[in-house]
Order: C-alpha cells, then sequence, then structure tokens
C-alpha cells in the first residue's frame, strides 16, 4: 500500500511517518503540506491511500478530496483531523471520503483504517457513528424498505465488516454481497457505506 501524509504542520507528518514506517505492507511514498503540493505530488506518483488533514492553509482538505475525486478517483482519501464535528464528517463523507480518523487515534487504529480503506471499505470509528447519525435527523426519511438479506448486509456493514468477510458470513459471493449493497444505497437514498449505516441507526433498522 502507497500512502503519502498531507498535513500543513512538520510534526504532526513526522509523527505519522514514524507511526507507519515499520508497519507491514505499507509503504510511506510522500509527503505534502499544503493541498496544492499533494495534487502535484498525485499527478506524478502512484498513490493508493492519501491521509489528508482536513483544515489545512488555502485549499482546505475537503476542497482537496473534492478535486481528487474528479481528478484521480482512483487514490483512496482517509480524512484526518482533530475536530470531530458531524459536520464535517458528514461532508466528507458525502465527498466520497474512505473514512475520517481523529488525530487522537492510536497506531492500531489508523492502521485498521488504512487497511479499510486500501480494501474499498470506509473507516469510521464508534465514537464519530452516533454524532453522524443525529446530524442526518433532519433529512426525508427514505422510503424503501430494506429486504432481509439487505438488513443483514447493513447489519455487518456498521459491525465493521468488509465485503469478503460478508460473503464468507451469508455464504455469499462477493459479487452477491456489492449487489445488496447497492440495493440498501438505493432504497436509503446513501453514496457510501457510513452514510448506509448513519441512516440505518436514525431509522432503527439496525444496531
Amino acid at each position: 500500500m502507497r500512502v503519502v501524509v498531507t498535513d500543513d504542520h512538520r510534526v504532526v507528518r513526522e509523527g505519522l511517518r514514524y507511526m507507519l514506517n515499520d508497519a507491514p505492507g505499507i509503504d510511506v511514498v510522500g509527503e505534502a503540506e499544503s493541498g496544492e503540493e499533494l495534487l502535484a505530488l498525485v499527478a506524478t506518483e502512484v498513490v493508493d491511500v492519501v491521509l489528508l488533514d482536513v483544515r489545512m492553509p488555502g485549499m482546505s482538505g475537503l476542497d482537496v478530496l473534492e478535486r481528487l475525486a474528479k481528478t484521480a478517483p482512483r487514490v483512496r482519501v482517509l480524512m484526518l483531523s482533530m475536530h470531530d464535528q458531524p459536520a464535517y464528517v458528514r461532508r466528507a463523507i458525502e465527498l466520497g471520503a474512505a473514512g475520517y480518523v481523529l488525530k487522537s487515534a492510536g497506531r492500531d487504529e489508523l492502521l485498521t483504517a488504512l487497511q479499510v480503506a486500501a480494501e474499498g471499505g470506509t473507516y469510521l470509528p464508534g465514537e464519530l457513528m452516533e454524532p453522524l447519525a443525529a446530524s442526518m435527523a433532519g433529512r426525508t426519511r427514505p422510503s424503501g424498505k430494506l429486504s432481509p438479506r439487505e438488513h443483514q448486509v447493513l447489519q455487518l456493514v456498521a459491525n465493521g465488516y468488509e465485503n469478503k468477510q460478508i460473503a464468507t458470513e451469508l455464504d455469499l459471493s462477493e459479487a452477491t454481497v456489492k449487489t445488496y449493497l447497492r440495493g440498501v444505497f438505493e432504497r436509503l437514498e446513501v453514496s457510501s457505506r457510513a452514510e448506509a449505516v448513519a441512516v440505518g441507526l436514525r431509522l432503527g433498522v439496525i444496531e
């Protein structure tokens, strides 16, 4: 996994690099101190996952995320922040972030988040799920109802399972799991796993 660390504070970048340098399967291939520098780096370097600070001078992390979604959609982006405000989290997920990690997270959580992102999942720590669900309480209630199998799939997503694990648990193919997830997204009117879990929690269809 080729990772780039982006933060306007050198001490944070160095701390993250130190945490990741000896992690198996992870290669920190670059650092950026601004959104502009990151965009230039991604344009010339093969990158799998970007750790991206939410708040930076000039282009904010969310602005950069929006640009990357258009110019480098295959690159997975994990937002990194001191701020746990639901508005930041919700906007990041809406823009296609692969997850949101607080700067207070430990090494094990950071490695887990990177692995989930690299495998195509969406990582949100448990303490952000409930506030995110609450922040979406004013949305129009989706009219679609989940089928029993869609409900099972969504519950496993909420439990932190990735597609391969869900397939094993329910004795399905990964392609079938993806089909059920698309159905969940359509019925709940969301576009990501994290949003689906948040809406599912708000509606009381999962625990």
